[in-house]
């Protein structure tokens, strides 16, 4: 798992003593994610969302009917924890122990503020509290002392370089530091402006409880040293840590200006820019399309002119321009029609075909015309000849009696309203 974990991911519980952890006044979270992760910073930098403690559960005391409070001591301080009905296993774990007894205690670092005080109190939101035996309090001593001297080794390199704040961070993962420390270090120096004097205590108490739990020692010395105190105390004896700041300082640094070589490449890009600018442009008069074919075709035998010095020059250019011009019109055959026709029917030969001879050129006009003649003159008015009757007298008089009704032709038309039909009289009715 990362050191580092981000949102929905489970921190690393740290290993700290209950002195420092007691000092510890800076919380803040890296995102507004709602989840996200909050970490308490020491003023050795140690950056904490959940922490690992194991010690004597030496208190048990109720704070209301929901939530219990307990002390689990270390050789340098005690950590406290509440428990309440979030915590229903860890709260009734500490309802029945029976103090004093050795625990393992896993859970969220937390740091409170009262509004009437200026004091910041820490404290631990149990995840878990297991009982354990005395052996298992002494392994957690030695590992939480190499912990933190090796901590200390790190800040101590940490001061003597002139990095701060993120060049510091970016310095000390390049290092290979755990990134949860190179994160944390720089802002305990930003918050705590923590000095070697405060180191150094811290640095003597962790000896000290190695020291008690070997038998050597009966007690561990308090922590009352303040972390921005200052004072010619000297670093004891550290592990070794191999880390050269400077050097990652002067990487960055040589990583951000340019080498003699890209330098070099640079200043002959920058001179091929100088000499394709410094070129002069050409005064050559615009023309048409006519004029820079006549122009193409003259340059295969006559050198071209860049530069007129003079304005004469530039005159006797121009009436060369125009005469080129007169002598492309003149010779230039405009393109007919039937040009167009023949490269239209090559392009499209199959619609031809199926469409037949078509000429573009005849009007709509003339078709009509055409057509007229084929049908002949035609007078609406004309009739049948009198002496052609249609039907004669008889076959009048058969077709009268044989269908029963009045025969008359299209000229003898009753007066309006015999037929029996009703016509409306006005313009609402219609």
């Amino acid at each position: 798992m990362s050191a580092d974990s981000g949102p929905g991911n489970r921190e690393i519980a740290r290993r700290l003593f209950a002195a420092e952890f007691d000092d510890a006044t800076l919380s803040y979270s890296e995102s507004d994610e709602e989840r996200a992760p909050n970490y308490v910073v020491t003023p050795t930098g140690a950056r904490v969302n959940r922490l690992f403690a194991v010690g004597v559960l030496t208190e048990v005391e109720e704070v209301n009917e929901d939530s219990l409070r307990g002390r689990v001591v270390d050789p340098t301080g005690a950590f406290v924890t509440y428990a309440g009905q979030y915590q229903p296993d860890e709260h009734a774990f500490l309802s029945r122990a029976e103090p004093p007894t050795f625990v393992a205690l896993s859970g969220k670092a937390r740091t409170f503020e009262p509004e009437d005080s200026d004091r910041v109190f820490t404290s631990v939101r149990p995840e878990s509290i297991n009982e354990v035996d005395a052996d298992t309090r002494d392994r957690w001593v030695v590992s939480a002392a190499e912990r933190t001297l090796h901590r200390i080794a790190v800040f101590a390199e940490a001061l003597d370089s002139d990095l701060r704040g993120n060049d510091l961070r970016e310095a000390l993962a390049a290092e290979g530091v755990d990134p949860s420390l190179a994160a944390g270090i720089p802002k305990a120096i930003e918050h705590y402006d923590t000095g070697t004097a405060y180191l150094e205590v811290v640095r003597s108490l962790a000896v000290e409880a190695v020291e008690q739990v070997a038998g050597e020692r009966d007690a561990v010395g308090s922590l009352e040293t303040e972390p921005s105190d200052e004072g010619s105390a000297e670093l004891g004896p550290l592990p070794e840590v191999d880390l050269d700041l400077d050097g990652a300082e002067s990487v960055t640094e040589t990583a951000a200006e340019p080498t003699a070589d890209e330098a070099a490449s640079a200043d002959l890009e920058s001179a091929d820019e100088e000499a394709e600018s410094s070129e002069p442009e050409s005064t050559e008069p615009e023309s048409t399309e006519s004029e820079r074919e006549e122009t193409a075709e003259s340059e295969e035998s006559e050198p071209a002119e860049t530069e007129p010095e003079e304005t004469e020059e530039n005159d006797e250019a121009a009436e060369l321009a125009e005469e080129a011009t007169t002598e492309t019109d003149d010779d230039s055959e405009p393109e007919t029609p039937e040009a167009d026709e023949e490269e239209s029917e090559d392009a499209d030969e199959e619609p031809t075909e199926e469409l037949g001879d078509f000429d573009a050129g005849e009007s709509v006009q003339e078709t009509v015309e055409d057509e007229a003649e084929e049908i002949g003159d035609f007078d609406p008015e004309e009739t049948v000849p009198d002496d052609e009757e249609a039907l004669t007298e008889e076959e009048r008089q058969e077709v009268k009696e044989e269908f029963g009704t009045e025969f008359s032709t299209g000229t003898e038309v009753g007066e309006p309203g015999e037929a029996g039909i009703d016509v409306p009289s006005s313009e609402e009715e219609l």
